[in-house]
């Protein structure tokens, strides 16, 4: 049969199979160039104040993206949440400090 086919793991032809692998792998390799920086010194903003913080990890909701965050509130104590992207800002540090001066 023209093609071959690939029938131990699929059952599908052989050229299907491996243009939905490179599909695929086009696909992954797009989601991971738009995936946010792991870890990052951000702004959480909220009703109540903003707040200095550290996104711990990145995950898909919806068309958007969500981080997960800590921060810590004005009395001290620790937060940690989902807190959609939209809600964050990045901090930006002078060259004052990045400098080491």
């Amino acid at each position: 049969m023209a093609g071959g086919t690939n029938k131990k793991t699929t059952g599908l032809p052989a050229w299907l199979v491996a243009a939905n692998a490179e599909t695929r792998a086009a696909a992954e390799e797009a989601m991971r160039q738009r995936r946010p920086q792991r870890k990052v010194h951000v702004w959480v903003h909220g009703s109540a104040g903003d707040w200095p913080g550290i996104v711990l990890d990145w995950r898909r909701e919806g068309a958007g993206w969500a981080a997960l965050a800590l921060w810590t509130k004005d009395d001290g104590d620790f937060v940690s949440a989902w807190v959609d992207a939209e809600s964050l800002s990045p901090v930006v540090l002078s060259d004052e400090i990045t400098n080491g001066n």
